[in-house]
């Protein structure tokens, strides 16, 4: 997906991708939302437990990979405000089985995580800065410094393709999305960026954040300010599946057969 930058690699079938910065291993992930099956089964509908089931994929990639280092790129719970107090309980346990697990977690704030600070017991900031990369939520403008990285990873997008079955009926799939700099728009936002930084942006880590489709919001409409804005080209942008498979351009990318 990346060639020639063996300092990132992508989890085979995962939202997760592995980044060596600082000497170190990196387990990326992002847009958690923690709680959001808790109005489901306000309504008498059983959904599994996914904060459990969270824990368990985070657990199999620490040690496949045998990494300790944990960021996560916001949105870490779902409710945007104070949240009430099972999601609060939640919170607070799968941080703590991180914990116990002796995982180094750092949180990019992302547009739900007012007040996560008062729930959570782990290093929370607005952007990190590892060597060449950025990692941030992808809700805000990143820094002057997060501009000339080599490679800046967000969330926040949900980024998901269309897909049509055998029996003719369509489901969206969770996506990779990789974008050039645009140099015409990005240089006048960013005069000392580095005209060769590429964003890479995570699809949601809970399974049952899925996300729409790429190409279903006009640009002037996309939630990063990025692609709003021209910084980054999000038409040209490059999709890939969960599996690596490219899937084409967003300008491209149109619902097909699995």
């Amino acid at each position: 997906m990346l060639e020639q930058e063996e300092r990132i690699k992508f989890v085979y079938n995962e939202a997760a991708v592995l980044v060596h910065a600082n000497r170190e291993e990196h387990l990326v992930i992002g847009d958690l939302h923690i709680g959001v099956e808790r109005p489901l089964i306000k309504k008498g509908i059983r959904v599994y437990n996914a904060e459990e089931q969270m824990l368990k994929r985070i657990r199999k990639i620490s040690k496949e990979f045998g990494v300790r280092n944990l960021i996560v790129l916001g949105d870490v719970k779902d409710t945007i405000l104070y949240p009430e107090s099972g999601e609060n309980g939640a919170l607070k346990a799968f941080f703590s089985e991180l914990k116990k697990d002796n995982f180094d977690v750092i949180v990019t704030a992302g547009n739900h995580d007012p007040h996560l600070n008062e729930i959570v017991d782990c290093k929370i900031v607005d952007e990190l800065l590892l060597d060449d990369f950025a990692f941030l939520h992808g809700h805000r403008w990143p820094s002057d410094e997060a501009m000339k990285s080599k490679f800046i990873f967000a969330g926040h997008n949900h980024i998901a393709i269309g897909l049509k079955d055998k029996s003719g009926a369509y489901y969206n799939q969770k996506a990779w999305m990789i974008a050039k700099f645009n140099r015409k728009y990005g240089l006048e936002k960013y005069p000392g960026a580095n005209s060769k930084v590429q964003l890479v942006v995570l699809p949601a880590f809970n399974d049952l954040i899925i996300g729409m489709p790429v190409g279903k919001l006009p640009q002037s409409e996309n939630l990063s300010p990025l692609f709003r804005n021209n910084v980054f080209s999000y038409r040209s942008a490059s999709i890939y599946s969960l599996r690596g498979e490219p899937v084409g351009k967003v300008s491209g990318v149109k619902r097909s057969s699995t």
